[in-house]
């Protein structure tokens, strides 16, 4: 691995709280090579056998799944440097749920599952950051799950908003998530979702500055939630 690559690896969320020379000193002891993608080329397929966690160090990947009647859904984009269905590694069914394909020239390093048990041995840093953004995973899929009970756009952002609102016990609620993240889990394009942000706005219902939204029409939101 070189300097820039272990640098690369370091900016990774989960080892946010680990030293870069102590990562250095741990992978003198551990050969991992990193592989460079050409854009649109193949990282790794739906359901082949997923024993290495992979990091995209730079570049993006593509995360799609295919349906049985061949279609193919993007799922979401991988901005480096980050890691590829961490959770996956340590399930009993060690399958890949999605396609990984490379968006522009990508770099891609695999670690070995029992040399990630050994990063959290020595890094309990590590092991609590592994941990949370699982976690967090869950609560994505759990919220985005939810929301499949709303029709409109319009209805799961309310939906969302509320559910937040119910979370932190109050009408000026903080946003979770960027609104990147909140297109993907609200399944549409950013564009649409900051074009319903805005209709929300100008219809009077809530203001909206930075990550803070405050209601400024509970009555009209929810009125707007039960809409056929």
């Amino acid at each position: 691995m070189t300097q820039q690559d272990l640098i690369a690896l370091s900016e990774v969320s989960l080892f946010n709280n680990v030293d870069i020379l102590d990562l250095e000193h741990f992978f003198k002891d551990f050969s991992v090579q990193t592989q460079t993608y050409d854009d649109a080329q193949l990282i790794a397929q739906q359901g082949e056998l997923y024993i290495e966690l992979i990091f995209i160090l730079h570049g993006k990947a593509a995360a799609s799944m295919t349906a049985p009647n061949g279609k193919v859904v993007r799922l979401e984009t991988l901005q480096g440097p980050c890691a590829a269905a961490s959770a996956v590694l340590f399930s009993s069914q060690k399958a890949l749920p999605v396609t990984l394909h490379s968006i522009q020239s990508s770099q891609i390093l695999r670690i070995p599952e029992d040399t990630i048990v050994t990063l959290m041995q020595s890094f309990p840093a590590f092991l609590r950051a592994y941990l949370r953004e699982n976690g967090d995973k869950l609560l994505f899929l759990a919220e985005k799950i939810r929301l499949f009970q709303f029709k409109s756009l319009k209805q799961k952002l309310i939906g969302h908003f509320l559910m937040l609102a119910a979370r932190q016990e109050r009408d000026e609620i903080e946003m979770v998530y960027s609104r990147e993240d909140l297109s993907q889990l609200m399944g549409v394009a950013r564009p649409s979702l900051s074009r319903e942000f805005s209709n929300l706005v100008n219809a009077g219902l809530i203001e909206a500055k930075g990550k803070k939204v405050r209601f400024i029409n509970k009555a009209g939101l929810m009125k707007m939630l039960q809409e056929e």
